[in-house]
C-alpha cells in the first residue's frame, strides 16, 4: 500500500514553504521541504500574489499534483461573535445571520468558513474567515497552469493552535498561555485557557520596522528590509556612529515599546471580556521571533515567563530534507506542522473542525482539470482503434502528423495571444491605478484654484458696498474666507463634490445726520433711525454676495467698537455660509 503524503503550501507575506508530511504510527515525518524569500515591497498587497506565484513557480517541478494552501491573515477578512449554544445542523443558520450583520459585504459575495473557538456550554465563541472569490479562483486558475491542484484554502492564524495542542495538550485552568506570532505584516496573538482559544490580530510585524528605518534613513522598503536581515543575521557589522546602526536601533527599540504596549492592551481587554486570568506563558514563534532582546523585553515589560514554543517535538525530518533548513524550521514551520498534524493524527476529532476557502463549485472544476490528462488519454485511445484498417499508407500518417504539428503551431499562437492580453489587462490596471494616484496628487492644487477663483469674486462683489448709495461711507476692516471639508453628494446624474466655505467680514460705516437733524434735540433718535436704515442696506446688499447658503451671524456695535453718538460711526461683522459646487 502506497504511503501516504499531504503537501502544504504555506503563502506568507514574507516567505513560501511547501512541506511534505506523513505520518509513521502516530509520528509525523516531515519528508520534504522548499522554501523561497518573496522579494516585494509588504506594503504593496496588490502585488502580492503575483510574487508567490513567481515563487511557486521555482519549486513547482518537486510539488505536483494536489496541495494544501495556507493563507496569511491580512489577505482574509476575518469576525469574532458570539452565538447560543444548539444542534450543530441549526448552528450555521444562526452563524450566517450573526455575520450578515458584521461583514463589510454581503455573504453572497464571500466565500466564507467558521470554526468553534470556545464553548462554555451557554454560549459558543465563532471564529470566522472569509475572502472575496474572485481573489481565490485568480490564484488557483495560477496554481493549476503550474500542475498544482489546490484542494483546501485554509487561514494560517487558526493552525498555530493546533500546532500548539499537540504538543502541550488541553490547557488545564490556572495554567492560560498566550502564542505570540510575529509575522511579516501582522502579529497573531493567540490566548488559550481551559474551554477554548482566543485570537487576537495587532497591525504590528517585521515590515514596521522596515518601513521605520527606510523614514529614517531615506532609502527604499526593500533596501531597508535586506539591511535589516543583514544586520540582524549578522552577515554584516556597523560601527557605532553609523547612522544606519543607529537607525535599526532605533527602530528596534519602538518596534519592542509599540508591541508590548499592544500586548498588554490586548492582555486587559480579554482578562475583561473572559472574565478571566492573565496568561501563565508566553510563547514566540514566528520568523518574527528571531528579533535581538525580544524574549527579555517582554519578560521584563509583561512580568510573564516567556519561551520560545517549539512546534518540532514530536517531529522526525527525513535525511531527504536539507540540514541548513532544520534552524529556521522551530519559527517557520508552526502552521504547517499544526495543519499537517489535524489532517493524519486529529481529522475525526469532532471538537475540531478545519476550515477551507475554496469554492465549492471550484473543487469540482478544479477535480475535472485533474482528470483532464486521462480523459485526453482515453479519446485518443478510442480515435485510434480503426486507424489500423483505415491507413493505408504512410503517406497518410505524413498528414496526420502536418495536421498535429499545425494544431501545435496554433495552440502557441493562442498561448501568445493570452499572453499579450493578460499584460495589457495588467497594464491597464497599472495605469488606472497611476491615474488616481495622479489625481489625488493635483487635487490640492485643484482646492486652491477654486479657493482663488471664489476669493477674487467674492472681493468684486464686496467692493460694489461702496458705491451703494443707500449705504456709502463705509470701510471694511476684515476680509477673510475659510475653507471647510469637502462633502461628496450622490445625484442622478452621478457624484458631485460641494464644499463649504465660511466668510468673514467686519468693518465700520458712517452715519451722516443732516444740518437740520443735528440742531434738533432728539438727534440721538435720528442717529439711531439713520444706523437703522443703514443696517438693513447693508444685510440686503450681503445677502445677494454669490453662493450664499445663509447668514449665520451678524452683529453690529454703536458703542465700544463704534461710536455712533460723538464720532457718528457704527461697527459690524457678519459670518456667511457659502456653499461651492
Amino acid at each position: 500500500m502506497a504511503k501516504r503524503l499531504e503537501t502544504i503550501l504555506n503563502c506568507g507575506n514574507s516567505h513560501i514553504s511547501a512541506n511534505v508530511f506523513s505520518v509513521n504510527g502516530e509520528e509525523l515525518v516531515l519528508e520534504q521541504s522548499l522554501l523561497e524569500t518573496l522579494h516585494r515591497d509588504l506594503t504593496k498587497d496588490q502585488i502580492w500574489m503575483d510574487t508567490v506565484i513567481k515563487a511557486v513557480e521555482k519549486i513547482s517541478h518537486k510539488i505536483k499534483g494536489n496541495v494544501r494552501v495556507i493563507l496569511p491573515g491580512s489577505m482574509l477578512i476575518s469576525k469574532t461573535i458570539r452565538v447560543p449554544h444548539v444542534e450543530p445542523e441549526k448552528q450555521r443558520k444562526i452563524v450566517s445571520f450573526e455575520l450578515s450583520q458584521k461583514m463589510p459585504l454581503p455573504l453572497s459575495e464571500l466565500v466564507w468558513d467558521y470554526i468553534v473557538i470556545d464553548d462554555d456550554g451557554v454560549e459558543e465563541e465563532i471564529l470566522a474567515f472569509a475572502v472575496k472569490p474572485d481573489i481565490v479562483e485568480k490564484f488557483c486558475d495560477k496554481l493549476v497552469k503550474l500542475g498544482i491542484n489546490p484542494v483546501q484554502i485554509t487561514p494560517a492564524p487558526v493552525l498555530d493552535y493546533l500546532a500548539i495542542r499537540h504538543v502541550m495538550g488541553d490547557m488545564e485552568a490556572g495554567n492560560e498561555a498566550l502564542v505570540i506570532n510575529i509575522g511579516a505584516k501582522t502579529t497573531n496573538l493567540l490566548f488559550i485557557n481551559q474551554t477554548g482559544y482566543l485570537i487576537r490580530t495587532i497591525a504590528i510585524g517585521g515590515n514596521t520596522m522596515s518601513q521605520s528605518i527606510s523614514d529614517s534613513l531615506g532609502i527604499t522598503f526593500e533596501k531597508a528590509e535586506s539591511l535589516k536581515k543583514a544586520y540582524f543575521s549578522g552577515e554584516i557589522k556597523l560601527a557605532e556612529e553609523d547612522a544606519s546602526k543607529t537607525a535599526i536601533s532605533n527602530a528596534n527599540n519602538q518596534f519592542l515599546a509599540r508591541a508590548s504596549q499592544e500586548i498588554t492592551r490586548s492582555i486587559v481587554t480579554i482578562k475583561r471580556l473572559k472574565k478571566g486570568q492573565s496568561p501563565k506563558t508566553i510563547y514566540l514563534t514566528g520568523r518574527g521571533a528571531f528579533l535581538p532582546g525580544l524574549n527579555e523585553y517582554l519578560q521584563e515589560t509583561q512580568q510573564i515567563n516567556v519561551q520560545y514554543f517549539n512546534p518540532l517535538i514530536g517531529l522526525k525530518i527525513s535525511n531527504n530534507v536539507p540540514e541548513e533548513m532544520h534552524g529556521l524550521f522551530p519559527f517557520i514551520l508552526g502552521e504547517p506542522i499544526g495543519m499537517a498534524r489535524y489532517l493524519f493524527l486529529e481529522s475525526s476529532n469532532e471538537k475540531i473542525k478545519d476550515l477551507n476557502l475554496l469554492p465549492k463549485d471550484k473543487i469540482a472544476s478544479i477535480g475535472i482539470k485533474k482528470k483532464t490528462p486521462i480523459l485526453i488519454v482515453s479519446f485518443l485511445l478510442f480515435s485510434v482503434l480503426p486507424v489500423p484498417s483505415a491507413i493505408k499508407s504512410l503517406s497518410e500518417i505524413d498528414q496526420l502528423d502536418i495536421k498535429a504539428n499545425k494544431q501545435e503551431s496554433e495552440l502557441k499562437t493562442l498561448e501568445n495571444r493570452l499572453t499579450e492580453q493578460e499584460q495589457k489587462y495588467s497594464d491597464l490596471n497599472f495605469m488606472s491605478t497611476l491615474r488616481a494616484k495622479i489625481l489625488s496628487w493635483h487635487q490640492p492644487f485643484f482646492n486652491s484654484l477654486k479657493t482663488t477663483s471664489l476669493s477674487i469674486e467674492l472681493i468684486n462683489f464686496t467692493q460694489g458696498v461702496l458705491e451703494n448709495e443707500e449705504i456709502g461711507d463705509i470701510w471694511i476692516d476684515n476680509f477673510l474666507l475659510d475653507a471647510e471639508k469637502e462633502i461628496s453628494t450622490r445625484g442622478s446624474k452621478g457624484k458631485s463634490t460641494e464644499r463649504n466655505f465660511r466668510l468673514f467680514i467686519s468693518g465700520r460705516y458712517l452715519v451722516r445726520p443732516s444740518a437740520d437733524d443735528s440742531s434738533e434735540k432728539n438727534v440721538r433718535d435720528i442717529l439711531i433711525d439713520l444706523d437703522r436704515v443703514k443696517k438693513e442696506a447693508l444685510t440686503d446688499y450681503l445677502s445677494n454676495i454669490p453662493h450664499i447658503h445663509k447668514i449665520e451671524r451678524k452683529s453690529f456695535s454703536i458703542e465700544g467698537k463704534g461710536d455712533l453718538f460723538n464720532r457718528y460711526f457704527s461697527h459690524f461683522e457678519y459670518e456667511i455660509l457659502l456653499k461651492v459646487k
